[in-house]
């Protein structure tokens, strides 16, 4: 529960004491859409302190772009400050303004170039229409060097910057360069009409290198810069293929190109990376493990470390904790596997060690606590002040967010309450989060939290969100409803209408394909793709797909967590009974994986310690057993 009273937000009425003014806005807007009559104006001026008057503003001036000038446009911005609603329009009048060409509108709302590289392209070019050539010039030549292809808008700066000047060979060869490690042999090909004589020539050769990268084998080219450049383009191609090949052919090499210290270390990550990966043609693994170790590269190490931890290789981990950068070897994992390894070697008395990592509150920190057979620490903190007095964009912001989510609009408030967050000062984000959690907001409360690095409250990143539906759920499935919750909390923060990149949904972020099948499976109607997005029907169908695969893998949570996010097939494959369970965790393959695993789990503690149930991280079986 909040610890704040109702009376420390009088300035946000509820939804409730909106409804009269939703309505109104609500016939206002269709009102507009047959045109801002009389009838509509009458609307618009009674809706007055309302947040979403805004909205109506915004969608009546984007019909006035035509004849607005930049003053105009100035004013609804400034008044639209606090919502994502002021950088929308800014980006409809610049395109607007760009169509008609006219450039000087265009320049008079901006103090430097935007961001988007399509309003770049726009920027620049009104920079070369209203005199400012060699600006606009700079800035073309530095659209024009990426390993892609520019957006439409930038074609007429790049015409009359190639007939003015055009590009040097060494941007030609850059640019070729960053096509090659894009993938992209058709921009390799399409640079060459601008290069001399020589250039083409090198041009050509790299073209050829990245067709068929095992040219660079047995290479015997005269030294250069240029082709130095291509034979690492070439090795580091080979070593995606096979790792063992480009290591022969770098020492071949080496001695005889023109390589620097970043073309040498660029390389060597390239081969090691790829060693580290591949069961078959890695390169010499001496040659990986001296690499490793002297290139002392965090993302190279901390894939040798799993390697090693999950080989039981005791020293090797000690002395690869000793590569990694100073604030990462401070984190809770890498004190883990330092005490563990000593504990392993029998070397010296670790007991402070792990009494100093029991104190921490994370997935390492409880296996320590369980070791030493100590209570877990959350070390949660809760504000000892009032709320600040937010700033009037600050609370029109939040006032946005609310009506949107009584509109039935929960993206749209998302996006709005995230861009509240950004614009706040960080000490203060979190203060925020009090009033999301006093609405009965979870995710934003979360969000709040997050984006304050406010990593102590508790109160606000582990809310118990959707909790008599988790409880219902769990009770027809004999699960824990905590863990449920947890699970929820990892995958979606709370959040109902999440969706990731590969089109899971909801709340605990189910894939379509899969809630038909376990729908079938229970003789269950699916509502289809968008039902996902309704708590009960998400939490019903993953919950029970949760529970089908703790009988997979006979009631062991960590495999059937890791299964939830990789897929069944993945954690059969990664399981060959030689490793205990933090052994196994922490060598899980898919980082995603790795990290999803031990974040449900330390949640289910937080949730468990926070309602003052029974808790342990690991059932006796889970870590008796042999992962």
């Amino acid at each position: 529960m909040s610890t704040i009273s109702a009376a420390e937000i009088d300035w946000l009425p509820t939804p409730e004491q909106w409804a009269d003014e939703r309505a109104l806005y609500q016939r206002a807007a269709a009102e507009l859409d047959s045109g801002a009559g009389n009838r509509y104006r009458e609307m618009r001026d009674a809706l007055t302190d309302y947040p979403l008057e805004v909205d109506l503003d915004f969608l009546m001036k984007l019909g006035q772009l035509h004849d607005m000038t930049a003053e105009e446009a100035s004013l609804f911005m400034a008044s639209a400050k606090g919502t994502p609603l002021a950088s929308r329009f800014l980006v409809a009048y610049l395109r607007h303004k760009a169509q008609d060409r006219r450039w000087q509108s265009f320049l008079d709302v901006l103090d430097a170039a935007p961001a988007m590289p399509e309003l770049q392209c726009y920027y620049y070019r009104a920079k070369l229409a209203t005199g400012h050539r060699e600006v606009a010039f700079q800035g073309a030549e530095r659209l024009w060097d990426v390993g892609f292809s520019q957006d439409d808008a930038c074609d007429p700066l790049f015409d009359r910057w190639i007939a003015s000047r055009g590009p040097s060979d060494d941007v030609i060869w850059s640019r070729a360069l960053k096509a090659f490690d894009a993938k992209n042999g058709h921009l390799i090909r399409y640079v060459k009409r601008f290069a001399s004589v020589p250039l083409q020539r090198d041009l050509d050769e790299l073209a050829a290198v990245y067709r068929r990268p095992s040219r660079v084998e047995g290479d015997h080219h005269q030294k250069s810069p240029r082709h130095a450049d291509i034979l690492v383009a070439g090795v580091v191609r080979l070593a995606q293929l096979s790792p063992a090949r480009a290591y022969q052919t770098f020492r071949g090499l080496r001695d005889d190109a023109a390589f620097t210290e970043f073309h040498l270390r660029a390389v060597k990550v390239a081969i090691v990376r790829h060693s580290l990966f591949v069961e078959r043609s890695p390169a010499p693994p001496e040659w990986v493990d001296a690499q490793v170790a002297n290139l002392r590269s965090d993302d190279l190490t901390l894939i040798w470390l799993r390697k090693a931890i999950g080989n039981s290789e005791w020293q090797a981990v000690l002395e690869g904790v000793e590569w990694l950068s100073p604030d990462l070897r401070a984190k809770d994992r890498w004190r883990y596997w330092s005490a563990r390894s000593l504990d392993s070697l029998g070397e010296r008395d670790t007991g402070a060690l792990w009494e100093s990592l029991a104190t921490s509150r994370s997935f390492h920190g409880f296996l320590a606590a369980d070791r030493l057979s100590l209570d877990y620490q959350l070390n949660a903190t809760l504000p000892a002040t009032p709320l600040p007095t937010f700033s009037a964009p600050v609370r029109l912001g939040v006032g946005r967010a609310q009506e949107l989510m009584a509109l039935g609009d929960r993206r749209e408030a998302k996006e709005q309450w995230r861009h509240t967050l950004n614009q706040m000062q960080r000490a203060e984000r979190a203060r925020l989060g009090e009033v999301a959690l006093e609405r009965g907001w979870p995710d934003l409360a979360t969000d709040a939290a997050n984006a304050g690095a406010s990593w102590d409250r508790l109160d606000l990143r582990f809310p118990r969100g959707y909790w008599q539906i988790f409880q219902s759920v769990a009770e027809d499935l004999e699960v824990d409803p905590y863990e449920l919750l947890s699970l929820a909390r990892r995958e979606s923060g709370l959040y109902p209408r999440a969706r990731s990149k590969v089109g899971a949904r909801g709340l605990m972020q189910l894939m379509p394909a899969t809630a038909r099948s376990v729908a079938k499976a229970s003789k269950e109607v699916y509502g289809g793709t968008n039902s996902l997005y309704d708590p009960t029907t998400n939490i019903a169908l993953s919950a029970t797909y949760y529970v089908n695969l703790l009988s997979r893998f006979e009631g062991n949570r960590v495999k059937a967590l890791a299964a939830y996010n990789a897929g069944p097939s993945q954690v059969v494959r990664w399981t060959q009974k030689e490793m205990a369970i933090d052994q196994w965790v922490d060598s899980i393959p898919f980082g995603e994986t790795r990290e999803y695993v031990q974040a449900v789990l330390a949640y289910l503690v937080i949730y468990r310690a926070r309602a003052e149930q029974p808790v342990s991280l690991l059932t006796a079986s889970e870590r008796e057993m042999l992962y």
